[in-house]
């Protein structure tokens, strides 16, 4: 493989591993909590993001744009039906 496609390859993972713990965290708190605490994920995906960044710096900024987006998504997503009444 060239460099190139290692490095696109490499981007899309950090959006997928950013979804994914978005998505499964969101079900969890959907599952388990019985008013969905919107709070709790949004809090959860921006602190995620203020830890990552700390550590590594500007390296892994697409995990952190993707986290953040994610978790405003599924924030919607699940309060839809709040949202709208």
């Amino acid at each position: 493989m060239t460099k190139y496609n290692l490095e696109e390859l490499r981007m899309l993972n950090e959006c997928f591993l950013a979804l994914f713990i978005v998505a499964d965290f969101a079900l969890l708190l959907f599952f388990y909590q019985s008013p969905y605490p919107w709070f709790a994920l949004l809090g959860s995906g921006i602190g995620l993001s203020i830890i990552v960044l700390c550590w590594s710096g500007r390296k892994y900024i697409l995990f952190v744009a993707s986290l953040l987006v994610f978790s405003i998504a599924h924030t919607l997503i699940y309060n839809w039906s709040e949202i709208i009444h």
